[in-house]
């Protein structure tokens, strides 16, 4: 099975409640970097907590800890949900 059998989406995609497998953290290394001191790396589940209305930020759960992520970040990271 080639990657390209994985249906990617960005975690805005995600509802509360789901939950996701991250597939990448999009560009930049600086940008991954810091994603990655937050706990969010390739192959980390993630569960929708919150969308926040009016361009707010989402909160996600990785390893029982809640994240809020901007929305500009959070378009970058690319998920499979489960």
């Amino acid at each position: 099975m080639s990657g390209r059998d994985v249906k990617v989406t960005p975690l805005t995609a995600l509802l509360p409640g789901e939950k996701a497998r991250i597939v990448a953290l999009g560009h930049g290394k600086g940008r991954q970097r810091h994603l990655r001191t937050m706990g969010l790396m390739e192959g980390k589940i993630v569960e929708m907590v919150a969308m926040q209305p009016a361009r707010g930020p989402l909160v996600i759960n990785v390893d029982g800890t809640q994240i809020a992520i901007g929305l500009g970040m959070a378009r970058r990271i690319l998920i499979e949900k489960m």
